[in-house]
């Protein structure tokens, strides 16, 4: 039998209205340990502006 995973951070936010940066910071660091250790293969990261234009 085999087993599949796939592993997804998503950053959800707007930065504009500086209550959302957590998730955006999170995710940097998450990238810059990806250039030291790479995450297994199927991982992706995200990011994702809830601004709807008002």
């Amino acid at each position: 039998m085999s087993v599949s995973t796939r592993i997804a951070f998503v950053a959800v936010g707007n930065l504009s209205r500086h209550d959302q940066g957590v998730g955006r910071a999170v995710l940097g660091r998450l990238r810059e340990r990806a250039l030291e250790r790479p995450f297994p293969p199927g991982t992706g990261l995200a990011e994702c502006d809830l601004d709807q234009g008002g």
